[in-house]
């Protein structure tokens, strides 16, 4: 993180009056204050990274927040753990087989396809039955 602000700052420091004063810069002075190219400041306006105003064909500007805030990390975010549900509400790949009438590779196909959550205890692989009696019998 500290590297990050470093190089933020060195850049800052440049002495160029027109790539700091000003709360709008052109692409060719975005471009020098990122050190890129004019191109890349367009693809960066093209996805959507940076806000940009055409005020003629030969005039685009954008924001100089917007350029800081590139350098910003996103938050955190908590990913939830999922918890198993009881093995005697799960098939093991075998149960379903038989239960379904499937082989094994159709078996996965569907798990995968449908997105269902599987998990391993020991030897075996489950997947709660009420996922797949979903898939096999969506009205129940």
């Amino acid at each position: 993180m500290a590297s990050m602000n470093e190089a933020v700052k060195k850049v800052l420091e440049v002495n160029d009056p027109d790539l700091i004063s000003g709360e709008f810069l052109n692409v060719r002075s975005a471009a020098k204050l990122l050190k890129a190219s004019d191109k890349m400041i367009y693809h960066l306006i093209n996805i959507g990274k940076l806000t940009a105003v055409n005020l003629s064909k030969r005039k685009t500007l954008l924001y100089r927040k917007d350029i800081d805030r590139l350098f910003e990390l996103p938050p955190v975010v908590q990913l939830k753990e999922l918890k198993p549900p009881p093995i005697s509400e799960c098939y093991n790949m075998g149960e379903a087989q038989r239960v379904f009438n499937i082989s094994e590779k159709a078996l996965f196909d569907i798990i995968k396809r449908n997105n269902l959550f599987k998990f391993q205890d020991g030897w075996y692989t489950y997947v709660a039955k009420s996922d797949l009696d979903g898939v096999f019998n969506p009205k129940a």
